[in-house]
């Protein structure tokens, strides 16, 4: 599970390490992009996935998190989620439609570049939050920037 979402930033953040122009400035270009990624999946997801992840996002400690949460489900409920959790493992994989399209959008970046890392992917996630429909990706990515870092997303 903790590579899943630190693997969704770690992609992420390949995103921004090459070449000349401001990921500032097309933060809202690269949510649009993220979000489109996820909206299939997302649709997939069930309610209660969908609200362990948000909670997740805000937790300070967002891996204990997912886990007392899922632990607190009925045994039904906890197969299902853990099913769509895994399911998430497929960013990873290149051959994956989700993976595939996390690699267009890292090709289509891959000269974009940030100087503040944590400051672009702080206006990439407001961005997501802004969008309709977009708000499951925005979870993703704090959880994703918060397991890596080990710091919180403002």
């Amino acid at each position: 599970m903790r590579s899943n979402l630190v693997g969704l930033t770690v992609i992420t953040a390949s995103l921004f390490l090459f070449s000349c122009k401001s990921a500032d400035n097309r933060a809202p270009e690269i949510a649009t992009d993220f979000c489109n990624c996820f909206t299939e999946i997302e649709q997939n997801f069930s309610a209660e996935t969908k609200r362990i992840v948000s909670t997740a996002a805000t937790a300070s400690d967002p891996t204990k998190s997912l886990q007392d949460q899922i632990v607190a489900l009925e045994d039904e409920k906890k197969g299902q989620v853990g099913k769509e959790m895994e399911s998430l493992g497929d960013m990873e994989n290149e051959n994956s439609k989700i993976g595939k399209c996390m690699k267009d959008v890292e090709k289509k970046y891959k000269n974009v570049v940030t100087f503040n890392e944590e400051k672009t992917f702080n206006k990439i996630i407001a961005e997501l939050e802004k969008k309709k429909g977009c708000d499951f990706t925005a979870a993703l990515m704090k959880i994703g920037m918060r397991m890596k870092d080990g710091g919180d997303i403002k």
